[in-house]
């Protein structure tokens, strides 16, 4: 992403050009005449870890970044939701299928995303209802073993919440 889009360059609330100043603790930009201070923030993804008959839920993405890589069904939170909601709208955007959350899988730390730092919360689910479709931004959509996981994987969040749910698997 290039660094004009990480960086706020004007105040939101007075319009005044913004400067680099110490505040809170690090060099943040803020606001020379009424004092707005800009936060950079991670973004909030919350995603589905489904799983059907000792088998996990994957899609393949249709979209960059990582186009025609399999991930778990996820995505960011509407600024309306809380990250369970965003987990099921997600899950059934992406799959056709309504999920059930049955508990907290895991929270990761996204360092390293074109689109910027960000959480993803990983809640365990099971399936409800609907139909196996591939939707919204993904161009397939399956259930997988353990040992037969397709290649490549989108991210370092998804690969690690995988081989954890491999080593569950084996024990």
């Amino acid at each position: 992403m290039p660094r004009s889009m990480l960086i706020m360059n004007y105040c939101p609330r007075c319009g005044q050009a913004l400067h680099d100043e110490f505040a809170f603790g690090r060099m943040r930009r803020a606001c020379p005449a009424c004092g707005f201070v800009f936060f950079r923030e991670p973004k909030v993804a919350a995603g589905a870890l489904v799983e059907r008959d000792g088998q996990v839920l994957l899609v393949r993405r249709s979209y960059v970044p990582k186009k025609g890589y399999w991930a778990l069904p996820a995505g960011y939170m509407e600024v309306d939701e809380g990250p369970v909601a965003t987990a099921i709208r997600e899950c059934f955007e992406e799959t056709g299928l309504v999920v059930r959350i049955t508990g907290l899988f895991g929270v990761y730390y996204v360092a390293n995303d074109p689109r910027g730092a960000g959480v993803m919360i990983l809640y365990r689910a099971r399936v409800e209802s609907g139909e196996l479709a591939a939707g919204d931004d993904a161009s397939d959509v399956g259930f997988f073993a353990p040992d037969a996981l397709p290649h490549p994987i989108a991210f370092a969040s998804t690969r690690r919440a995988l081989a954890r749910w491999q080593c569950e698997k084996k024990s």
